[in-house]
């Protein structure tokens, strides 16, 4: 005999966001989901260094500056010139300068970064491998010495975006469905609070859309020793957690769903979006990185896989403070500059789907399991932390995660409110 439970709302929530039909709008051209080409050939990973090369010095050209190609610089012998190159390699001389060998379409250059100059030396030691740079300074023999240098960047001045309806978008990452870890009361405390039996009732009616930036599931060997931490060892089992998580949001609001390097997808990045085998759930599947507008508002979305290796190359950087790894993306204007470093490997598909062609109106990420907020240059950043709590290796790290803090951005007054849900 079925039983059908019926479950009375409060009367009096009555949410705005359920007068809107959605507006979403995805970047197809820009997600690899469906478009994957590669054969891992030598050809495509000449293909894909090419693009990242075309494409950002695109980018420098459109910011109005003027360079050179290096064959052409080498030839220019005691002048003063500018050219953009890829990173080859960068490294610290007997004498304490810093060489950065760059390479274009046409061949190669030595750049030196005099010690003597203390200022650029320590925007130097940022430089990381494989990232396009625009360099000028004076040609010699065997080297130019450099006078200053820049990344693609984002523009100086851009004019923040507002939609014209009041409804809002909550940004949450790293659920890690299947963990032993897995925080099933601070979620649940969220989707109480979606559903108007909290407080902030008022912000809670304006919810639309929920984006996910990966990790939805803790996955299954995915590293040594994980079968340990897990509470639900089938990958299949995991994703019912995710079904019943939609079944459980309120019909009126849209989730956007990205997946991680936990989820059941190739894990090289650019991935594709998690297909219907793994889960059933209305949700709008896309790959990883994405690009989708909400209510005409430009979103990136990217898990931040590649965060370990920034964190690795550049100081100054930790996971105590992922807004500023992601300032870094933004700077460089790509997702992982740095190629298959550590566990970070990137698919060599002839399309760079990692380059930051347009600047994005927010950029959302997750992966390091910490809250973190910043505007930079007309961009919202956010990171959205995590849904799990302490794991043992985080222990052992000195990683302290913010688990339960559920940023949320209304859209048209451009205010983001974090909400916390574990106290």
């Amino acid at each position: 005999m079925r039983t059908e439970v019926i479950v009375n709302r409060p009367s009096y929530f009555n949410p705005i966001a359920k007068e809107y039909d959605a507006d979403i709008v995805v970047d197809h051209k820009r997600d690899v989901t469906g478009a994957s080409r590669t054969k891992g050939r030598v050809e495509d990973f000449v293909a894909l260094f090419r693009n990242r090369y075309e494409r950002i010095a695109q980018i420098f050209r459109r910011g109005g500056k003027s360079f050179v190609e290096i064959s052409y610089a080498k030839t220019r012998v005691g002048e003063k010139c500018a050219v953009v190159g890829m990173v080859r390699d960068i490294r610290e001389t007997k004498k304490g300068n810093l060489l950065v060998q760059l390479e274009d379409l046409t061949g190669t250059v030595n750049a030196i970064i005099s010690a003597q100059k203390e200022q650029l030396m320590e925007k130097g030691r940022k430089i990381i491998r494989d990232e396009v740079l625009y360099v000028s300074g004076k040609m010699l023999e065997a080297f130019m010495i450099v006078d200053d240098f820049d990344w693609p960047d984002l523009p100086v001045v851009r004019e923040r975006k507002f939609a014209e309806r009041d409804l809002a978008i909550a940004y949450i990452s790293d659920i890690h469905f299947g963990s032993r870890y897995f925080l099933e009361e601070c979620l649940s405390a969220f989707v109480e609070w979606l559903h108007g039996r909290s407080e902030a009732k008022e912000l809670a009616g304006k919810v639309k859309y929920i984006a996910i930036a990966g990790d939805v599931v803790d996955g299954v060997g995915v590293y040594p020793g994980q079968e340990k931490e897990l509470a639900i060892k089938d990958i299949f089992g995991q994703y019912k957690l995710l079904d019943k998580f939609l079944e459980e949001i309120p019909d009126y609001i849209e989730v956007i769903v990205c997946p991680g390097n936990h989820d059941a997808v190739r894990r090289g990045e650019p991935q594709p979006a998690l297909g219907k085998e793994f889960f059933e759930g209305d949700a709008v599947r896309v790959g990883n990185p994405s690009r989708f507008s909400v209510e005409g508002i430009n979103h990136l979305i990217y898990h931040g896989t590649s965060m370990d290796s920034m964190i690795a190359n550049i100081p100054g950087l930790s996971y105590s403070e992922p807004e500023k790894v992601m300032v870094e993306f933004l700077k460089r204007r790509h997702l992982s500059p740095i190629y298959g470093e550590g566990a970070n490997p990137i698919i060599p598909e002839r399309v760079d789907y990692m380059a930051i062609d347009e600047p994005p109106d927010v950029f959302h990420a997750g992966h390091v399991h910490k809250n973190g907020y910043y505007f930079y240059r007309g961009t919202l950043v956010v990171n959205s932390g995590t849904f799990q709590d302490q794991t043992e290796f985080q222990i052992k790290q000195g990683h302290i995660p913010t688990p339960g803090i559920v940023p949320v951005y209304e859209l048209k007054t451009g205010r983001l409110v974090s909400i916390d849900f574990k106290h």
